[in-house]
């Protein structure tokens, strides 16, 4: 069965973007070091499920949609628009539905929740994440959007796993309980 899986960066102190839904303070640090471990990750993925901000980001970044293969919803109530080759669908509903479709849609491999940190909550409010794969990258960004905002404690986190990278970069896989 499709494990939901939120992999994403933080700041050491919490954030995923600044307070303008910028990532500079990523950026600085170069995907170099990362390539391997991020191919390796999402070799496993079957589908993808992002909030808008998210998608506006990637389809501002230059160049093709980069996930051509993969079968990716976005959670808006807007239309926005498709990448030529881009298998995307708008989602507005209940997402208790949406994690059904994607769980099926990925088959034999797992969901990969993109972000952001909201949408997420949402998801692991309803106890709908199965693992969450975070790395903090060494800087410290003030303020800004919040990596995982729940509404409440949820159910205790269990660590499966580090991986700590050249840059001071440290990956923690916790599942949850």
């Amino acid at each position: 069965m499709a494990l939901t899986k939120y992999y994403v960066a933080s700041s050491i102190d919490g954030f995923i973007a600044d307070v303008h839904d910028r990532i500079e303070w990523l950026m600085q640090f170069g995907f170099e070091e990362f390539d391997e471990h991020y191919q390796q990750f999402i070799s496993g993925i079957g589908a993808l499920v992002m909030g808008a901000t998210t998608y506006e980001f990637v389809l501002g970044e230059q160049g093709p949609w980069p996930y051509q293969d993969l079968p990716t919803w976005v959670v808006t109530h807007r239309t926005l628009p498709v990448p030529e080759g881009a298998d995307v669908t708008f989602f507005s509903g209940d997402i208790v539905q949406l994690d059904a479709e994607l769980r099926e849609a990925a088959d034999d491999r797992d969901v990969w929740m993109v972000g952001g940190g909201a949408l997420a909550a949402q998801f692991a409010d309803r106890g709908l994440i199965d693992e969450l794969h975070i790395t903090y990258v060494p800087v410290l960004v003030g303020s800004g959007k919040p990596l995982l905002p729940v509404a409440e404690a949820s159910r205790p986190l269990v660590l499966s796993g580090t991986k700590t990278f050249p840059s001071g970069a440290v990956e923690h896989i916790y599942r949850f309980a």
